[in-house]
């Protein structure tokens, strides 16, 4: 067997003929749907895959996307999470721009916390309706990691998914 008719990988040393896939990437192929038969080498197979793959995490993302806000585990938009966090902060009687970030704006609701608190002492009522304000804050943050990490995941497969079809075009 020539050099050139064999791939060798990694540590492995496992060496694939051409037109031959290996046995984890042909269980890989068949469970997402794809007929091993149809793949020429290893290479194709492994980029089959990915591409699959991204096109799942595609397919996922846009599927929660098409849902109205209310039906994405009581999530909402970015923008309104602000909104939501300044009602609060004007609540507590913290004065907000419109350019503030949520971050900067939940940051000043953490601190007037930390200040109620502390001069609170010991008065229920007022730890109770401090406890209140805090429950408020933590959904809001809660809710703006998820909005967060669900775009990081949308930029990510949508990066997966052209970088895929740029090595399927050969660019």
């Amino acid at each position: 067997m020539s050099l050139l008719s064999s791939i060798k990988y990694g540590n492995n040393n496992q060496t694939v003929q051409p037109n031959q896939i290996s046995a984890s990437t042909k269980r890989k192929l068949e469970s997402l749907g794809i007929d091993p038969a149809l793949v020429s080498s290893e290479s194709q197979a492994l980029s089959l895959i990915a591409a699959r793959q991204a096109e799942k995490s595609f397919d996922v993302y846009a599927a929660n996307q098409e849902k109205p806000a209310e039906e994405q585990n009581g999530t909402s938009s970015e923008s309104s999470l602000i909104s939501e966090a300044k009602t609060l902060a004007e609540q507590l009687g913290i004065s907000v721009s419109q350019e503030d970030t949520f971050e900067e704006i939940t940051a000043a609701i953490s601190n007037e916390i930390r200040t109620m608190i502390s001069e609170a002492a010991y008065n229920p009522q007022v730890l109770q309706q401090v406890q209140n304000y805090q429950a408020q804050l933590s959904q809001l943050t809660t809710q703006y990691n998820d909005i967060t990490a669900s775009n990081s995941s949308m930029y990510y497969a949508m990066d997966m998914q052209a970088a895929s079809t740029r090595y399927m075009l050969g660019i």
